[in-house]
């Protein structure tokens, strides 16, 4: 089974991405890292010298290459699922899985990081691009909320629990 964590940045989708892999023995990617690697640049510098256009271009490649694999655990970029293109192929793929990470659990997982995310800018900026974005993570095939002080190993059962009625 192919599985793809969406959400917002800060969601714990790597981090519990490659729990639930662990768990169920199957490859894990982080699609940022692989659209990084392909691009040989990070993400913020990506769409500064690419663009953010060419940067969802080589997302969507990647993306399309998940159907070589038939167990397979992956990291969406938290823009990934906007893109009704991308959305249709995961749907294609396999099961998606909104990790519904509140907004206030958001800002503190992100102080350090924010300049690693070229689209967070102000937190007001960042709740609106949040806001927008939310109405598509909800259009995924499963929606599990973290619980508080739940660590990725914990959360990851209880995908796998969930994820059974797709297999």
């Amino acid at each position: 089974m192919r599985v793809f964590l969406i959400g917002f940045m800060g969601a714990g989708k790597t981090t519990t991405g490659r729990a639930l892999a662990r768990r169920s023995g199957a490859l894990f990617w982080d699609l940022d890292g692989r659209v990084e690697a392909s691009l040989r640049m990070g993400v913020a510098r990506a769409f500064e010298v690419v663009g953010e256009s060419a940067f969802r271009a080589e997302e969507a490649r990647q993306l399309a290459a998940c159907a070589r694999f038939p167990a397979l655990v992956v990291a969406a970029g938290g823009g990934t699922f906007v893109q009704p293109g991308n959305r249709e192929l995961i749907s294609r793929l396999g099961v998606s899985v909104f990790l519904d990470v509140p907004w206030g659990e958001v800002l503190t997982r992100l102080p350090g990081k924010r300049g690693e995310r070229p689209l967070f800018g102000t937190p007001e900026q960042a709740f609106e691009l949040y806001s927008k974005r939310l109405p598509h993570y909800r259009l995924a095939d499963i929606a599990i909320r973290p619980e508080t002080g739940e660590d990725a190993e914990a959360l990851a059962g209880r995908l796998a629990l969930a994820l059974e009625r797709f297999a």
